[in-house]
C-alpha cells in the first residue's frame, strides 16, 4: 500500500478526545499515503473525522482534551507522533503548511495581513524585517491580490472572502513547504472565486512541486483536483483509490451514495436529488463493525455489526472496507 515516493504515510492513526461522558474516538485506525508531488483528497460528510485527521498530522489537536492514541505519521522517515515539540515548530509552516477552512477566524483580526505573513518568514527563514516585507509583497502578488503594496497594510476585515483565502494561501506557501494541507479552501466562496482559488493551488503546486492533502465534501472539487481519493465515514476510511476508479467504479455503499447525490445535467429538470437516509452516528454510539449499516438499507448480521471489516484490494490500488453487505467485495 506504500511506495518509496510517498512523502507522508499515515498508519493506523487513532485519535481520541476526553469529554464529560468519557473518551470518544474521532479517528479510528486510519491509514493512507500522500505521494510526492501529488494531490490526495479526503472526502466525507461533516463530522466524519477529516479535519481531525489533518490536525493530528501536525499534532494541532485541541488541548488538553485531544490526543493521538496510537499510530504512526511518517514524514519521510521521521515519525511526527514521536517528534519533540522543537522539531514540530520547524515542521509547522516550514515543511508542512495548513490553509484553514475559514480565514476570517484563522487570521488574527488585530494584525495587518502583511505582518502576519512576514512573521512566518522571519521565524522560519530568519529574514530581516525589510527582506520579509519585500517577500510578503511578492507573495501577495503571486496569489493574485491586486495592489499588494497597499493590501499589506489592510486588516482581515477589510478584505473580501476570496482575498482573505488568498492571504491564507500566501502565508501557507511562504516557506515553500513540501506538503500543503488545504482544509475546505473554497467553503463559502462563490463559484467563480472557488475556481480561481483551486486553479491557484494547482499552479503553485506545479511550480513548487509540493504535495497537497485536500479536505472537502465537494466531489466536484475532488474530480478536478485530486490524483487519489480516500472516502471517510464515522472516523474510518471506507474506500480509497485513484480518482478515476472512485468515479467509474465506486465499490462501497457509502461512496455510491455520495456520488448519487450529485446533481446531473442529463437528468430531467427538477429531478429530486438522491439522498443518504439518516445521519452520521454519534461518536458516543459507534459500533465496532460496519458503521454504515443503519443507513445502507441493507440487512446486516450481528457479526457484521460487531467485527470490523478489513480493507480489501478489489483492483490495483483500489481498497474498500470489506463488509459483505456494504463493500460489494468479490469473493476470493
Amino acid at each position: 500500500m506504500s511506495d518509496a515516493n510517498d512523502l507522508l504515510r499515515v498508519r493506523d492513526l487513532r485519535v481520541g478526545f476526553d469529554t464529560d461522558d468519557g473518551q470518544v474516538v474521532a479517528v479510528d485506525g486510519v491509514s493512507f499515503d500522500i505521494p510526492a508531488g501529488k494531490t490526495v483528497g479526503l472526502v466525507g460528510e461533516s463530522g466524519c473525522g477529516k479535519t481531525v485527521t489533518s490536525m493530528a498530522i501536525l499534532r494541532l489537536l485541541q488541548q488538553p482534551a485531544g490526543r493521538i492514541l496510537q499510530g504512526e505519521i511518517l514524514f519521510g522517515k521521521e515519525d511526527l507522533v514521536k517528534a519533540p515539540l522543537e522539531r514540530l515548530y520547524q515542521v509547522r509552516g516550514g515543511e508542512i503548511s495548513v490553509a484553514l477552512q475559514e480565514p476570517m477566524t484563522a487570521l488574527n483580526p488585530v494584525w495587518k495581513v502583511g505582518r502576519q505573513i512576514s512573521e512566518v518568514l522571519r521565524r522560519h527563514k530568519k529574514l530581516p524585517q525589510a527582506e520579509a516585507d519585500r517577500r510578503t509583497i511578492e507573495l501577495l502578488k503571486k496569489v493574485g491580490i491586486p495592489a499588494p503594496e497597499q493590501r499589506v497594510n489592510d486588516y482581515p476585515h477589510q478584505l473580501s472572502g476570496g482575498m482573505r483565502q488568498r492571504v491564507m494561501i500566501a502565508m501557507a506557501l511562504s516557506c515553500d513547504p513540501r506538503l500543503l494541507i488545504a482544509d475546505e479552501p473554497t467553503t463559502a466562496l462563490d463559484v467563480t472565486v472557488q475556481a480561481q482559488i483551486l486553479q491557484l493551488i494547482q499552479d503553485l503546486q506545479k511550480e513548487n512541486g509540493m504535495s497537497v492533502l485536500l479536505i472537502t465534501h465537494d466531489l466536484g472539487v475532488i474530480a478536478e483536483m485530486c490524483d487519489e481519493v480516500a472516502v471517510m465515514y464515522a472516523g474510518r476510511i471506507v474506500e480509497k483509490a485513484p480518482v478515476g476508479l472512485i468515479f467509474s467504479s465506486p465499490t462501497h455503499a457509502y461512496t455510491r451514495g455520495l456520488l448519487q447525490s450529485i446533481p446531473r445535467l442529463d437528468h430531467p429538470p427538477k429531478t429530486r436529488l438522491s439522498t443518504i437516509p439518516g445521519q452520521v452516528p454519534s461518536l458516543r454510539n459507534l459500533n465496532e463493525g460496519c458503521r454504515f449499516w443503519e443507513r445502507s438499507g441493507l440487512e446486516h448480521t450481528q457479526e457484521m455489526k460487531d467485527h470490523r471489516p478489513p480493507l480489501a484490494e478489489v483492483a490495483p490500488g483500489h481498497w474498500v472496507e470489506a463488509c459483505p453487505r456494504c463493500g460489494t467485495v468479490p469473493p476470493t
